[in-house]
């Protein structure tokens, strides 16, 4: 199980909430991703990978955000996941 909460971990170098379009990236993160540089982005896109690809047979992910609604419809047009793998409660 993969737990995605950017208010507990309060953590500074990574935001999941900007990852599944939750919050909107600034205008730094844009550029960032525009010039290939390192960024917010970027990082969390790697923690994703990281903590997801470890699983060996099955992997749940909870995602505490403001905007449930924006996490699903980002992860569904990104083609992370389809529809009936996300839930909303």
């Amino acid at each position: 199980m993969v737990v995605l909460d950017d208010e507990s971990s309060k953590g500074f170098l990574f935001k999941y909430e900007k990852l599944f379009g939750a919050i909107e990236l600034s205008q730094r993160d844009i550029d960032n991703e525009k010039q290939g540089i390192d960024s917010v982005i970027s990082r969390t896109r790697r923690l994703f990978y990281v903590t997801c690809s470890r699983a060996e047979k099955s992997l749940a992910i909870v995602a505490y955000s403001q905007d449930p609604q924006a996490v699903k419809k980002h992860a569904i047009a990104s083609k992370w996941f389809i529809d009936d793998e996300v839930i909303l409660l």
